[in-house]
């Protein structure tokens, strides 16, 4: 069991007493904020303004509750678009009961807030990028579990992570998606046997009206006829262009279909987004909890999530890079070296380094391909490994995952504000990790921060932080 299962359960069991609390703000990870008996309490799908009964357990420093009425509903509240968000209590969308504004609203909160709170530094409310609300995902993943002789495909319920509930709808989801769900659950016979699976599917091209589609499933051990099966899918399905399996502990096998398609389109995300357990502990949470939060290392991945809103992202990191006018620039957690080949465009010599080697190869193809392996070195390494090799340079971009950067890295960096780096330029999709690691180098000051609404209808923010040093003017 997940260790937020183990807390469900071990909430579930405790004694709870009752109280009338009026619904303050929302909090990092969706849930509301009251106050009982001067307790911070955290109450899921609660928002700022409702007035609700609420019965919850006390721990040391807050509250855990769940809504036994609301008395008064807030302004804010609209009804949920998805029929699983109440019906099914689905953990995939957190907000869904919230109007955008009143959304987006929070999530810059959430960004300031946790800045002045975790790491001490006080900036205004952050601008916001916003796109679609809905129908905006370019992947859907999904875990199957074993019924009787067929299986249950979906999400958990926020509240019970070891339960799954059948998928019918996802309309923060691009339609296809869902579409090539439905036709694949009408054959999930002759699936590799296993205690549970996941199956994601990957929008490869998003031209309306002529949407393609890849396939990973993952898990088992053993398919004797996962050939015939992919094809078959194949042939049932016309957006599917690609198969793929990743068994148990193994490297991901393509089974039909253009799997050169799928390759080029990032096999390094491929295998982040299907590690086994223990190889990501990210993807592992976020499969076991059934939310919709990253599953690849690096936010920049998210073009295959949320592309508009990824490609303003970049935009905003390489305006922002191309602001201190760099002749060398290190792009640590470089991923499959996107950034990494925008920098060299434009005539600086980069250091790319990623721990991944699937990531650094791709890296090494992009750049030999473009014409601009002279201007770059690609190190297969730890960041806090490379980085003190990889210095001085003019401007560090991070792009760590949910866990942020290594406290030796922020310590080199804290270093480097007297020795040559002029700019750090961070990207985060978790604002308590960017706000401890913004605590670790206080000789640095935020110069710009900017918010991108990845996620609608949930509670992630991904966040770019420009920081200077301070004895800069």
């Amino acid at each position: 069991m997940s260790r937020r299962g183990a807390r469900r359960l071990s909430e579930k069991s405790a004694v709870e007493q009752i109280a009338t609390m009026t619904i303050d703000r929302i909090a990092k990870g969706g849930d509301g904020v009251g106050r009982a008996n001067g307790l911070a309490c955290f109450v899921p799908r609660t928002a700022p303004g409702d007035v609700a009964q609420v019965a919850y357990v006390a721990h040391a420093r807050h509250g855990r509750g769940r809504v036994l009425q609301v008395m008064t509903p807030s302004a804010h509240r609209v009804d949920a678009r998805c029929v699983h968000y109440e019906r099914d209590r689905c953990g995939g969308c957190q907000l869904q009961h919230l109007d955008d504004a009143t959304q987006r609203d929070a999530r810059r909160h959430i960004v300031r807030d946790t800045l002045s709170r975790i790491g001490k530094r006080t900036i205004a409310l952050p601008e916001l990028v916003t796109g679609e609300s809905w129908g905006y995902r370019g992947r859907l993943t999904l875990m199957l579990l074993p019924r009787g002789r067929g299986w249950t495909g979906g999400l958990h319920p926020h509240d019970d992570a070891t339960r799954v509930f059948n998928l019918d709808v996802c309309p923060i989801a691009n339609p296809v998606l869902v579409q090539c769900w439905r036709d694949m659950r009408e054959r999930l016979h002759g699936m590799p046997m296993d205690l549970s699976l996941r199956v994601s599917f990957r929008l490869l091209s998003a031209d309306a009206g002529a949407e393609t589609v890849a396939v990973v499933v993952q898990g088992g051990q053993t398919w004797s006829g996962g050939a015939e099966w992919a094809s078959a899918l194949l042939r049932a399905s016309s957006p599917v262009r690609a198969v793929w399996w990743v068994p148990r502990g193994g490297e991901a096998i393509g089974l039909a279909g253009d799997v050169a398609t799928e390759a080029a389109a990032g096999h390094a995300a491929l295998q982040r987004e299907t590690a086994p357990s223990g190889g990501n502990a990210l993807v592992d949470e976020a499969s076991e909890a059934g939310r919709y939060e990253p599953d690849a290392r690096e936010a920049l991945a998210f073009a295959q999530v949320n592309p508009t809103v990824a490609m303003a992202l970049r935009d905003f990191v390489d305006a922002s890079v191309r602001s201190f006018s760099p002749q060398r620039v290190v792009d640590a957690y470089a991923g499959s070296g996107e950034l990494t080949e925008r920098f060299a465009r434009e005539g600086a010599h980069v250091v790319s380094i990623e721990a991944d080697p699937s990531g650094t190869a791709a890296t090494r193809r992009r750049v030999v391909e473009a014409g601009l392996a002279e201007r770059v070195e690609v190190i297969t390494a730890l960041v806090e490994t490379a980085l003190s090799s990889a210095l001085p340079a003019d401007v560090v971009v991070l792009n760590p995952p949910r866990a942020g950067v290594a406290v030796g890295v922020t310590a080199l960096l804290e270093q480097a504000a007297g020795d040559g780096v002029r700019g750090i330029v961070y990207v985060s999709c978790d604002p308590a990790t960017l706000a401890r690691d913004v605590a670790r180098v206080p000789g640095w000051r935020i110069d710009a921060v900017r918010c991108f609404d990845m996620f609608p209808q949930t509670a992630h923010v991904e966040t770019v932080c420009v920081l200077r040093p301070e004895a800069t003017t």
